[in-house]
């Protein structure tokens, strides 16, 4: 029986998406979009504690190398 998902990661995604654009967008100032900015770094630490904390699960390195993969050519598209 699995668990239950409190969270739903396109409202996640799109919070994240909403603090980027406010430490990116020219019409915030320096304190604003450095506000936003700092926010993003704080969940970068939280986030990188919570996967550090978590187990190493059968088929994760393979399913990370193939989104890693998937990165490098979503960049070399660019």
């Amino acid at each position: 029986m699995g668990a239950r998902k409190d969270w739903d990661i396109n409202a996640i995604q799109h919070q994240i998406w909403a603090m980027r654009h406010a430490a990116t967008t020219s019409y915030n100032d320096g304190w604003t979009a450095f506000g936003a900015k700092q926010e993003l770094y704080q969940l970068k630490w939280q986030i990188d504690q919570a996967l550090a904390d978590c187990s190493t699960f059968a088929g994760e390195p393979e399913w990370l190398h193939e989104q890693e993969q998937k990165r490098i050519l979503d960049i070399l598209k660019k």
